[in-house]
C-alpha cells in the first residue's frame, strides 16, 4: 500500500508553502469564465455581442465614435479549459486610410513601445490588428473584466484613433504611434501621395485571428 501511494505522489499538485500576511485575503468573486457569462457582463457595459459557432464572442466595440468589429476569443487549454481571453479587433480601413504597411509597422512599433493595454501588429494581409489579453484560468471576477477587460481595450482604442487621426494628418512617421509626446521628426510620412493604401475597403468582415499567445512554462 506504501508503494502505491508514493506511486501516486507525484500526481497530487503541491501544497502552496507561502505565508500571507494578516488581512490580505480578498473575499472577491471568482466565476468560472464562459460567452454566456462574458455577454452577461458586456450586456451591462451596452456593449453589443453574440456567440459566435466555435464557442467565442463576436463584439463591437467601440473607439470615441469609430466601431470595432471584434472578437472576444476563448483561448482553451488542451483539456478544454479556459486560461485566457483575448481581445481583438482590425482597425477599420477608414482609420488607416494613405498609410502604407511601412508606415503601419513603424507606428505599431512606436505604440507598443508606449502603451501596454492594447498590442497592436501587421498581419500577413497588410491590415492593423489590436491585441489585449486577459487571463482567468483560475477564475474571472466580474470587476476585473470589466475594469482592466472591456473598458481598458476601449479606452486603449479611442486613444488608438486619435493617434491614427494625428498620422494621417501628416504628422512624423516616428513618433505617431507614441502616446505621449513627439521626440522629434522622421524623414517618413505615412500620408506621402505615393502611399498605398491597406488592403479592404472597410466593407469585408474582419477575420478572427487563429493565433493564440504563448500559454508559458506554467500552464
Amino acid at each position: 500500500m506504501a508503494l502505491f501511494l508514493a506511486g501516486l505522489a507525484p500526481l497530487c499538485p503541491p501544497a502552496l508553502a507561502f505565508d500571507a500576511p494578516k488581512g490580505s485575503r480578498l473575499d472577491s468573486a471568482l466565476y468560472k469564465p464562459s460567452a454566456e457569462l462574458l455577454k452577461s457582463l458586456l450586456n451591462d457595459e451596452h456593449v453589443q455581442s453574440k456567440i459566435d459557432h466555435e464557442g467565442d464572442l463576436e463584439v463591437t466595440f467601440h473607439g470615441n465614435d469609430v466601431a470595432f468589429e471584434g472578437w472576444i476569443v476563448l483561448d482553451k487549454l488542451d483539456d478544454g479549459k479556459i486560461w485566457n481571453l483575448r481581445f481583438t479587433a482590425p482597425v477599420p480601413a477608414s482609420e488607416v486610410q494613405g498609410m502604407d504597411q511601412d508606415s503601419l509597422m513603424l507606428f505599431a512599433n512606436n505604440w507598443n513601445r508606449d502603451e501596454i493595454a492594447i498590442k497592436l501588429y501587421v498581419d500577413d494581409e497588410g491590415v492593423l490588428q489590436t491585441e489585449h489579453d486577459l487571463a482567468a484560468q483560475f477564475g474571472l471576477n466580474p470587476q476585473e473584466f470589466q475594469e482592466n477587460g472591456i473598458r481598458l481595450y476601449e479606452s486603449a482604442l479611442a486613444r488608438l484613433v486619435d493617434h491614427l487621426a494625428e498620422a494621417r494628418g501628416g504628422g512624423s512617421g516616428a513618433d505617431n504611434g507614441s502616446s505621449g509626446s513627439s521626440n522629434g521628426s522622421s524623414g517618413g510620412s505615412g500620408s506621402s501621395s505615393n502611399s498605398t493604401p491597406p488592403p479592404g475597403n472597410g466593407n469585408e468582415q474582419p477575420q478572427k485571428s487563429t493565433a493564440q499567445p504563448d500559454q508559458g512554462e506554467g500552464i
